[in-house]
């Protein structure tokens, strides 16, 4: 608050005719000071949990059905099943709605526009291959894949590497590819 008071002459002066190039100079100047107060600096956060330890403390609270991981260490959130007992399996083409997540909240990826995503379920990450199989076509649920099922230590776009991704997913349906595809 004090560091605007140091605004007002400076504008006071400009107002009543004052030397333009002082004013402006004395304006950048206190600016320049105050950025740093105002704006700090990012600070990088690592976090010195494990993966589990951080899907866990994720977790904490969800009134979600699925409160165990896998064998595979990652989390399906069943929300609805699907019709019928017929799934995908990894050499389908599968046709999806998506978003995804960093466990912060940073939504990194999705379909957009209301278009699904058409893509061979083995082009995905090795969770989503997992995953995937789990719903019917309709199906709807969250993916927690912990970083190993995903991007590992690797950096891929805008997921930091050893990042656990969120995944809300719908399977509208997909379709057997013929061998070799």
């Amino acid at each position: 608050m004090k560091k605007i008071f140091l605004f007002a002459p400076a504008l006071f002066l400009f107002a009543c005719g004052g030397d333009e190039d002082v004013v402006v100079d004395d304006v950048v100047e206190v600016i320049e000071e105050v950025v740093p107060e105002v704006i700090p600096e990012p600070e990088l956060v690592v976090s010195t949990l494990s993966s589990q330890e951080e899907m866990d403390v994720y977790l904490e609270g969800k009134s979600w059905e699925s409160k165990e991981p896998d064998e595979n260490g990652m989390y399906i959130v069943i929300d609805e099943p699907g019709e019928g007992d017929a799934r995908p399996v990894v050499t389908d083409e599968v046709t999806i709605f998506y978003q995804g997540y960093l466990l912060e909240g940073l939504n990194f990826d999705g379909s957009k526009n209301n278009v699904p995503l058409v893509y061979p379920l083995n082009g995905f990450i090795q969770g989503w291959q997992l995953g995937i199989p789990a719903f019917g076509k309709g199906g709807k649920g969250k993916l927690i894949i912990p970083p190993a099922l995903a991007y590992g230590d690797q950096q891929a776009g805008d997921i930091p590497p050893n990042s656990t991704l969120l995944f809300e997913v719908e399977l509208i349906d997909w379709v057997s590819q013929p061998s070799g595809y």
